[in-house]
C-alpha cells in the first residue's frame, strides 16, 4: 500500500465510520416513530395499511392481508420498543453491562420480518416498472418501503455490533489469513446463481413482447398485451423490461470480477480508480431485499396455499435463489473488499 492509498483508505475509513456510527441512533428513532403509528393503528386510529386497509393484498399474496389493527398494531409495537432499546444498548450508560451479541440477535428477530414478511412483490414490480417511469405508488406500498427502509436500519445496527477488532491503521476489521480469498470463492458461485436465476424470466418476457405463448396460452398474452396497453405502457417500455434483467445480470458480475473493484481504463475520467464499496453493496442489498420478499411470497402461493404452479408462475419459483445468491455474493463482496488492507 502506498503513502497515497493509506491517506485515503484512512480517510473513507473515517467518513464510513462516522457514517456507522449514526446508524444505531437512526434505527431507534424509526422504532420510536413507527411503534407510535402501531399504538394508534392499535388503538382504532386510521390509515392502517395491512388487512382491510390494503385491496390488493390477496391479490399478491401478502402475509398480513387478513391482519387485525388490533392484533398486529400491538406486535409491531412491541417489536419496535424491543428494536428501541436494542438500538441504543451500545450507546446507553448501561452498554458496559449489556451483551452486544444479544442487543445483536433481538435486532435481526426485529429486521427479519421487516424486510421479509411486511414487502411482497409490489416492491419488485415497483422497481421494474419505476426505472421506466411507470409505478403504481399507494400507501400500503409506501409502507411497505418504510418497513425495508426500517428492516435495513435495525440489520445496519446488528452488523455493526457484531464487528470484530479494528485495524489502527485503515480503521477496517482485521480478518483470519485466507479470508479475502475464502469470499472470493463463495462470491464466484453465489454470483453465478445470481446471474443465471433471473435469465429465464427475461428470456420468457421478451417472447412474451412477440406475441409467443411460451408456457402460456395465446389467450394469456393478448391479455398481457392489453393490460400495457391499458396502462399506457409502450413498446419501448414493454421490451426494456427483460432487458432490465439482462443488465442487472452482467452489473451482478461485477461483484466477483476486477471491473467490480477498479474501473476499466476506458472509462472516462473514471478510469482506474477504485469503486467505491458502498456503492456497489447499498443497490445490491436494496434489490437483493425485494428479490427475496417476492420469492417467498411465490413459495407460499404454490406450496402454502396449494396454487397449481403455471407456466406464467414458474420462473418466480427462481426468484427466491437468486436473491439469496445475490445476498451471499454482496456479502462476500464486502467482506473481500472490507476485510482487512493490505499493510496488515
Amino acid at each position: 500500500m502506498t503513502a497515497t492509498e493509506a491517506v485515503t483508505a484512512r480517510h473513507d475509513a473515517g467518513v464510513v465510520e462516522r457514517l456507522w456510527g449514526l446508524v444505531p441512533y437512526a434505527a431507534a428513532l424509526w422504532c420510536l416513530g413507527y411503534g407510535a403509528l402501531a399504538v394508534y393503528w392499535a388503538s382504532g386510529g386510521a390509515g392502517f395499511p395491512f388487512g382491510a386497509g390494503d385491496p390488493r393484498g390477496v391479490e399478491t399474496g401478502n402475509w398480513l392481508a387478513t391482519a387485525e389493527p388490533g392484533t398486529v398494531g400491538v406486535v409491531i409495537a412491541c417489536g419496535c420498543a424491543a428494536g428501541l432499546v436494542a438500538a441504543l444498548a451500545g450507546r446507553s450508560p448501561w452498554a458496559r453491562w449489556s451483551s452486544p451479541r444479544v442487543a445483536a440477535v433481538v435486532l435481526l428477530v426485529v429486521a427479519v420480518p421487516l424486510l421479509l414478511v411486511i414487502p411482497d412483490v409490489r416492491v419488485l414490480q415497483n422497481m421494474a416498472y419505476g426505472l421506466h417511469g411507470h409505478a403504481l405508488v399507494d400507501w400500503p406500498l409506501m409502507n411497505q418501503l418504510l418497513c425495508a427502509f426500517g428492516g435495513m436500519l435495525l440489520a445496519g445496527t446488528a452488523a455493526s455490533l457484531l464487528r470484530g477488532p479494528r485495524c489502527p491503521r485503515c480503521d477496517r476489521t482485521h480478518a483470519a489469513p485466507g479470508s479475502a480469498a475464502r469470499w472470493a470463492r463463495i462470491g464466484r458461485w453465489a454470483t453465478a446463481v445470481a446471474v443465471v436465476a433471473p435469465l429465464p424470466y427475461a428470456v420468457q418476457r421478451a417472447v412474451w413482447n412477440l406475441g409467443v405463448p411460451l408456457g402460456v396460452d395465446r389467450r394469456f398474452v393478448q391479455g398481457l398485451a392489453a393490460d400495457m396497453v391499458a396502462k399506457g405502457i409502450g413498446p419501448l417500455v414493454e421490451y426494456s423490461l427483460p432487458l432490465s434483467a439482462v443488465g442487472g445480470a452482467l452489473l451482478t458480475l461485477g461483484l466477483s470480477m476486477r471491473w467490480g473493484t477498479v474501473l476499466p481504463g476506458w472509462v472516462p475520467y473514471l478510469g482506474g480508480r477504485r469503486v467505491p464499496v458502498a456503492l456497489a453493496v447499498v443497490p445490491a442489498t436494496v434489490v437483493t431485499v425485494a428479490v427475496v420478499a417476492a420469492g417467498l411470497m411465490m413459495y407460499r402461493l404454490f406450496i402454502l396455499d396449494g396454487l397449481p404452479v403455471t407456466g406464467s408462475g414458474v420462473v418466480g419459483l427462481l426468484w427466491l435463489p437468486w436473491g439469496i445468491g445475490l445476498g451471499l455474493a454482496t456479502l462476500a463482496y464486502h467482506r473481500r473488499r472490507r476485510a482487512t488492507c493490505s499493510g496488515c
